[in-house]
């Protein structure tokens, strides 16, 4: 997301993957150590968001709407603000928005979606903007990646592996760690 926010004239970002991967949860954090303002819109949480999307696609008509739901929440400065719209295949409308924000440029956008670009599943957008948007995929940690998120190092990582391959008891703090880790990874 760094990368992205540090592209001249960047576009739009959807950033597509399964339910319970993380994308909510890396967009605000990205968001709130990067904007003095954040607005943030979950279209399956609150499906009357929707309503910002159901007239005028124009910039200043979707902020003006946005405001009239939030209030003082929602404050709109240039280059300081991201919008965040979480689930978007929820609200395709905005979908066809991202167009208008990347030709306005004023705000940066990003949006998450699950199963986005999957047959059957959600509500099509009148119009997906191509070449109007960067759609990148997120992926759910793998189990090496979830220890490593939990503090394990790569020297106990390369031991548990040690002891597998050469099918040798794992020692038991070690042991007993992992089993801890692994079953709070399957969860």
């Amino acid at each position: 997301m760094q990368k992205w926010k540090n592209t001249k004239n960047r576009k739009p970002l959807i950033i597509k993957g399964c339910r319970q991967c993380g994308k909510t949860y890396s967009v605000l954090d990205f968001a709130k150590k990067n904007y003095e303002n954040v607005i943030y819109l979950n279209f399956f949480e609150n499906p009357d968001y929707a309503s910002v999307f159901s007239g005028s696609l124009n910039v200043d008509s979707i902020t003006l709407m946005i405001s009239a739901l939030l209030g003082e929440k929602a404050v709109f400065e240039k280059d300081r603000t991201i919008l965040i719209f979480d689930e978007i295949q929820e609200c395709p409308e905005a979908r066809t928005a991202l167009k208008f924000f990347q030709i306005d440029g004023r705000y940066d956008v990003v949006c998450t979606g699950s199963l986005l670009g999957v047959k059957g599943y959600g509500k099509e957008p009148r119009s997906v903007p191509v070449g109007y948007e960067t759609v990148i995929d997120m992926y759910p940690l793998d189990f090496e990646e979830f220890l490593w998120a939990n503090h394990i190092t790569d020297s106990m990582v390369e031991l548990l592996k040690t002891c597998l391959q050469n099918e040798s008891p794992v020692p038991e703090a070690l042991h007993k760690r992992m089993k801890e880790l692994f079953l709070q990874y399957a969860c």
